[in-house]
Formats: structure tokens, sequence, C-alpha cells
């Protein structure tokens, strides 16, 4: 009995130790799954990318990632390589992985795809819940659901504390862009604006995603406050002698005129929520 009794705990040891072995090689191929030349071809995945990824998976990001203009990441995106999303120069990099916006680089992506090459594309974000699905998706390509996870429940923490201090009642505001285009209740600008604590006054007026306002509607709109999406002030542009007539600067005197920087806005990243604050911000 001794011996038959020795013999299966023998055969259970064995067995264990298979299945720690098995367990271990699973771990090991999972871990050498995860990519390790990543290349982003879209300026939100860009920030997708930098925020999420360990900095020896990231192989290239799109030449706008280091333009401060356009990106709010732009001092960190600096460091690593840049590309313009052509198949020529993505297929000497040979990515295991390409992140992509859906409405962007068609041709591309399509190329890639019959080639057998990994991509994922990434949908624009209109609301914080599909900031928190984007940062999923890309986290769990990159095999850091972790990291994902703890960026989420930061970016939560801080939208309970902007809900948590927001006025009894909310005061009307607007985003004026560039040439006079503001935002609607389907974006992520919208979303923002109602987390600083302001309405917005564009989808009470009814304008769709991209409305443009007229300085006489602008004057009409019942806005309390002015959230200027600031872009390339310094150069010439038509786009910019919206806010420079002698209209808007009557404004100026009369309304609470704030800038925002117009890179928070472009995409649904976690850099959007400093947006907020600047949207909360008094007004100079």
């Amino acid at each position: 009995q001794a011996s038959s009794s020795g013999c299966r705990d023998g055969v259970v040891i064995r067995l264990a130790a298979s299945g720690l072995a098995g367990a271990l090689l699973l771990m090991m191929q999972s871990l050498a799954a995860a990519p390790q030349r990543v290349v982003s071809i879209n300026l939100c995945t860009d920030q997708l990318l930098l925020a999420l990824a360990a900095e020896q998976q990231i192989l290239s990001l799109s030449w706008l990632a280091s333009d401060p203009h356009e990106s709010p990441v732009w001092t960190a995106a600096k460091r690593f390589p840049s590309n313009q999303g052509s198949v020529e120069e993505l297929l000497v990099l040979h990515p295991d992985l390409v992140l992509a916006g859906r409405f962007t680089g068609g041709f591309t992506k399509s190329f890639l795809k019959r080639m057998g090459y990994r991509v994922l594309e990434i949908p624009p974000a209109d609301s914080i819940a599909a900031i928190y699905a984007n940062i999923r998706s890309v986290a769990h390509a990159l095999q850091r659901s972790q990291r994902g996870e703890q960026i989420i429940a930061t970016m939560a923490a801080a939208v309970e504390s902007f809900q948590a201090g927001a006025p009894a009642a909310a005061r009307p505001a607007l985003i004026v862009q560039p040439g006079g285009f503001t935002v609607a209740a389907d974006s992520i600008a919208h979303e923002l604006l109602l987390l600083a604590g302001f309405t917005n006054q564009a989808a009470v007026m009814g304008l769709d995603r991209w409305g443009s306002l007229s300085l006489e509607a602008l004057l009409g709109s019942g806005a309390q406050r002015i959230v200027v999406a600031t872009y390339r002030t310094d150069a010439p542009s038509l786009a910019n002698q919206f806010t420079r007539h002698r209209l808007f600067r009557r404004l100026r005197r009369e309304l609470e005129i704030v800038p925002v920087a117009a890179r928070l806005l472009a995409c649904g990243t976690p850099a959007s929520l400093e947006a907020v604050r600047q949207m909360k911000a008094a007004a100079p």
C-alpha cells in the first residue's frame, strides 16, 4: 500500500510540475507575442500609444505627433522617429502592429492588411466612455492592460472630481474654433464643456457636429462664456480673422473669453481632461 501511495504521490507531483511548466510556457509565449515594433499613423493613436506602451515597443509615430500646434504630447513624441503614413516607409519599418484612425489612411491600411500586417483601427472618441473603450483596445493589443486600467482609473477620478465641483446651475457657453466653427452634442468637446460646468449653446441652437456661427449668431446666442480654441495664432489665416473682428473684440468686453489650446479638443485621449481645466479657468 505504501508503495502504491508513493507511486500515486509521484504521479501527482509530476502532473503538478507538468501543469506549472505548461503555465509558465504559456506565459512566456504570451509575453513573446507582445508587439515590439509598433507604428502609429494617426494623431489620436499617437497619443494613446505614447500613454500606454513601454518605450521599447514604439517604433514610429505620425509626423503630427511632434508638432506643438497639433499634439498635446509633442515633447514626448520628439524622442521617436516620425512617419508620413505611406505604404513605402511602413514596409521598410516591418511593424508587427500598426495603429490607425478609422477614417484616415484608407489605402495604406487596406494594403497593409492584404500584405498580412496587423492593423488596429481606432474610432474617434465622441465621449469619455469612448475614450475608455479606445484605451482598453490599444492596451489589449499592446498587452499592457494593467497600464490601461491605471490610466482609466486616474481619468475616472478626475471626472468624478469635476462632477463633484460642478456649480448648482450650469452657465451657457460656446466653443468657437478658427473660422467660427463650433461643436454640437455628438462630440467629445461637448462632453468636456459639460464637465467644466457649462451648457453647450450650440446644441441648444440645434447646430450640427461642425456647425458654423456667424458673429451675429454668436452675439445672440446667450452664451456667458466663449471658449476660443486657439490654433497657430501667429500664422496669418482667414480662419483666425474671425476672432480679430471688431464685433468679437466687443464680445471680449462683455463676456468671459477663455482660450483653450485646440490640440486638446482634436482627439479623445487622456490629455483631453486638460481642456476641462482650461475651460474652467478664470477669464484673463
